[in-house]
């Protein structure tokens, strides 16, 4: 009840269509709502079917993406399209066999769809029911998500019959990301304040109880250099293989890359780039060299293709965050005759340039979206 009234008026809320569902949620993890709606409108648009999902090019997918950042996602919905066909599966079960869709995505689409009494465990549903039931495990170890699930099943259970199933789950998570936040919960305002455990005992703060983060000056940082080889108003990018870190993304070669090509580079620095992954920084030096004589796939497993492409289009395809940072300084402001002071670090790693295959990262770095009005011309090898 207190959901349908306060409910905020959300695109991928005026429709039951599973995949505009699924596509909604898989957006909606780790990023803001306000942030989603814009990309979830033109997705919509772009790929408004299954069908049409599972039938696009990849670069194309991961171009719809850019600038949301943790592409495994795109990537995963790709595989999750190309995998079932023509439509969703109707049950929570069976739809934890599609790739990319895990037991919270399932419960929303099975819910929300198609009136499954599916429960469902998201950072906001986990923070009322750490609150309200005062689960006292860390809600990421194995003992909390059991508490967790575990009573999230007892609400559906309890549900009236003619109540829906996804109007409990959504409100939830709307009790979550607008009344019961992360600090400062709005308890006068909450529906369930009488009922909260932390309320009565002045526990808010201390629930839900979660590991400390680490600070992003204690991690470890990942160096690398990157070239720009330049012609004209054309530059040469690199697509990174499907699977590991930046997976199908394009990029500035390395060094290593850019030498194996027979490119001419000088190696002064014009440009630096920092940014904070979930385990480590990454810290990128750019320099500069002159267009090869000809592009040749590199060696490297760590990439599938190369191309040059103007400048102006390069933001048209799907690219790493890091080169998009570059690429908006160099419009702004194009490489000047004298480097900027490089930042130091007593932690960079010796592996700086080759493409990492490790896929535990994902960026957290939010870069300036830009036009995608149709692809560049871009010959790959």
């Amino acid at each position: 009840a207190h959901y349908g009234r306060v409910k905020r008026d959300l695109p991928w809320r005026r429709t039951r269509d599973p995949y505009a569902i699924w596509v909604s949620e898989i957006m909606l993890q780790q990023t803001r709502v306000a942030t989603v709606i814009p990309y979830w409108e033109k997705w919509m648009a772009a790929f408004p079917t299954v069908r049409a999902l599972a039938t696009a090019p990849l670069d194309d997918v991961l171009a719809a993406w850019a600038g949301l950042g943790y592409y495994s996602r795109a990537r995963n919905l790709h595989r999750g399209a190309q995998s079932i066909g023509e439509s969703l599966p109707r049950t929570a079960a069976e739809l934890r066999d599609v790739p990319g869709i895990g037991p919270y995505t399932a419960g929303a689409i099975a819910s929300i769809a198609y009136g499954e009494r599916a429960p469902l465990v998201d950072g906001n549903v986990a923070r009322v029911l750490g609150r309200v039931f005062a689960i006292e495990h860390d809600i990421k170890s194995t003992a909390g998500q059991k508490a967790l699930w575990s009573r999230a099943g007892e609400l559906m259970t309890a549900l009236p019959a003619a109540a829906a199933p996804g109007d409990l789950n959504q409100g939830l998570m709307e009790l979550g990301a607008t009344v019961c936040t992360p600090t400062q919960p709005r308890c006068l305002a909450c529906p369930l304040a009488t009922l909260c455990t932390a309320n009565a005992t002045g526990r808010q703060d201390a629930l839900p109880v979660i590991p400390a983060r680490k600070k992003a000056a204690d991690l470890p940082v990942l160096a690398r250099m990157l070239v720009w080889l330049q012609h004209g108003d054309e530059i040469v990018l690199v697509r990174r293989a499907p699977q590991g870190l930046f997976g199908g993304l394009w990029e500035l070669p390395t060094d290593d890359v850019a030498e194996e090509l027979d490119a001419a580079i000088d190696r002064s620095p014009v440009a630096y780039h920092d940014q904070t992954l979930s385990h480590r920084r990454l810290r990128v030096t750019v320099i500069r060299g002159a267009m090869p004589p000809r592009l040749v796939r590199p060696t490297d497993p760590g990439y599938d293709a190369i191309t040059r492409v103007r400048i102006a289009d390069a933001g048209q395809l799907g690219i790493a965050a890091a080169t998009a940072a570059i690429l908006t300084q160099y419009q702004d402001t194009p490489w000047s005759s004298i480097p900027r002071p490089s930042p130091s670090s007593k932690r960079v790693t010796t592996r700086s340039s080759k493409a990492s295959p490790s896929s535990g990262s994902t960026s957290r770095t939010r870069t300036s979206r830009t036009r995608r009005s149709g692809r560049p011309r871009a010959s790959t090898s």
